[in-house]
């Protein structure tokens, strides 16, 4: 089998039953990750000393 990422040959192990498999070049481990999140708003010095001010 060959890792997704780089091509490389994937190493297999298992364990109590369960099988992984993980690619010692690139590091990849099978495992499914979303990368991408919102983006959070950013607030400005000016906008927290106005709401510090305010309260």
């Amino acid at each position: 089998m060959d890792c997704p990422r780089c091509e490389a040959t994937l190493d297999t192990y298992t364990l109590y039953g369960k099988e992984a498999v993980t690619c010692e070049r690139c590091g990849y481990l099978g495992v499914s990750v979303e990368h991408r999140s919102e983006p959070k708003e950013i607030e400005s010095w000016q906008s927290a000393l106005d709401r510090f001010n305010t309260e």
